[in-house]
């Protein structure tokens, strides 16, 4: 080999070796990276709902202690969509929009309704439930209509749409951190009345054969409807969770929980 050949044959290795580590030094690109509805979980690769609990037909516990219901289900059934785990955070009504605030969870799924308030502050998925608004009072109440309530006491979750309907109806809220609670102020006579979903109002008439409470159908809230809810900067979430909803509606799962826990379907619009 002369001096010109040896030369050039140290330069070709040289830029052999030259090629290969700048060709490992760039990352691989194959790699996935995490998909944008995933980026801000409070769990990485688990899907953290926030509910009560204590709602039913929505979200309870059984006999057993095993927390079931509508929302419960179906909140799983999306979390499987996403190729995510699910977990569920309880809390009263009244604190469930400030623990999401506060990133305790990812979404809220408790027949959450849509007002101005909210939606400046949050982003809402598709709806999945639909319903009317009811009046439920004593046998023997004067309230036969939304004028009536006027100086009335009604039993509400101030925070919630029925408590704010209420409210600008002019009656004289008296806090309760749920439904239940709510039916116990009437019927002790501490309450007037309580706004609330039609639908609750039938799981709870058929849990209670022997209730001598009556409800009236209100257009306060008329066709409410309840969707999830997630922080401003989630929107890819919301998104990807309409997406996966619209995929249980056209599969027939959300009917069949809706005739299960409701005894009719009431994901459908009106």
């Amino acid at each position: 080999m002369n001096k010109y050949t040896k030369i050039a044959a140290i330069a070709a290795v040289s830029l052999t070796v030259a090629s290969v580590g700048a060709y490992t030094a760039i990352p691989s690109t194959s790699a996935k990276s995490t998909p944008a509805y995933q980026k801000n979980l409070h769990k990485k690769g688990t899907l953290t709902i926030g509910l009560e609990g204590t709602y039913s037909p929505y979200s309870y516990r059984d006999k057993s202690g095993k927390l079931t219901g509508f929302e419960v289900d179906l909140s799983k059934a999306v979390a499987k969509k996403l190729n995510l785990k699910h977990e569920f955070t309880q809390t009263k009504f009244d604190s469930l929009v400030a623990g999401l605030g506060a990133n305790k969870y990812d979404v809220v799924y408790n027949n959450m309704g849509k007002n101005k308030e909210r939606e400046k502050h949050y982003t809402f998925a598709s709806p999945y439930l639909y319903t009317k608004t009811v009046m439920i009072t004593k046998p023997d109440s004067d309230i036969k209509s939304a004028a009536d309530l006027k100086g009335k006491r009604s039993a509400q979750s101030a925070s919630s749409n029925f408590g704010q309907a209420a409210k600008k109806a002019g009656t004289k809220i008296v806090s309760v951190p749920g439904f239940a609670e709510a039916i116990d102020l009437i019927n002790s006579g501490k309450a007037d009345v309580t706004l609330n979903s039609q639908d609750s109002w039938g799981v709870y008439k058929k849990a209670h054969p022997e209730t001598k409470l009556k409800a009236k159908t209100t257009k306060l809230l008329d066709n409410t409807s309840a969707s999830p809810m997630v922080n401003k900067k989630d929107k890819a979430l919301a998104k990807k969770i309409t997406k996966a909803q619209k995929e249980l509606k056209k599969d027939g799962t959300m009917s069949k929980l809706s005739e299960k826990y409701f005894g009719s379907d009431l994901t459908k619009k009106p």
